[in-house]
């Protein structure tokens, strides 16, 4: 694979692991098997990696390049006959004075100042973030609390539910057991009751 250009420029379809060296489409979807395997000499390192030959070798070669370009582009030195002589005479009125260099104290206690700002800067963010820790903890804690209400009102739900059907089923257990009584009661009882006020009243009659 040919080093030294953009991605832009590649004429490569697929995107290349720089690990195992394996082609994708989708670098994000690809699983690497995390064995190195160099694309350009096919040694087990990255192929970025700096101790590949084929980096080195381009490498040295781009330095050699720069260097040469360097070296053309440097202006040659004026031979040293090559004397113009001018007629020049020195005028201070075409040359203004320069302002007068600042002190080192000035910039030094302008430094400082900064650095005394950065400093309490720095502690009002500190303090920030102190609040902020203490707020999270606290609402935590009140998140903690929330959910252990919240287990403690179900549980109280769920027990009251449990009564309730619990107390339904008495209730039909009581009805049922009224109903047979009173099956009892008309089918024994009022037969019983009925032959006694006969026989009552056939003795009074004999009377």
């Amino acid at each position: 694979m040919v080093i030294g250009h953009f991605k832009s420029q590649c004429k490569q379809i697929n995107e290349t692991c720089k690990t195992c060296g394996e082609q994708c489409v989708d670098l994000k979807l690809h699983n690497c098997s995390q064995v190195e395997k160099c694309i350009h000499c096919q040694q087990n390192h990255k192929s970025n990696a700096l101790k590949c030959p084929v980096v080195k070798s381009y490498r040295a070669e781009l330095t050699k390049k720069i260097l040469d370009i360097n070296s053309r582009s440097m202006p040659k030195p004026m031979p040293k006959n090559n004397i113009y002589n001018y007629n020049y005479t020195y005028d201070a009125s075409n040359f203004p004075p320069l302002p007068h260099a600042q002190s080192n104290l000035n910039s030094n206690n302008l430094m400082m100042i900064k650095l005394d700002d950065l400093i309490e800067k720095m502690t009002e963010v500190k303090d920030h973030l102190a609040t902020l820790a203490i707020n999270n903890e606290k609402f935590e804690q009140f998140m903690q609390d929330k959910n252990q209400h919240d287990d403690l009102t179900k549980q109280q739900i769920d027990s009251l539910l449990n009564n309730d059907n619990a107390i339904k089923k008495d209730l039909v257990q009581h009805s049922l057991l009224i109903e047979r009584h009173e099956n009892m009661f008309i089918k024994l009882l009022i037969p019983m009751f009925e032959d006694l006020f006969t026989l009552i009243a056939g003795q009074n009659q004999d009377k």
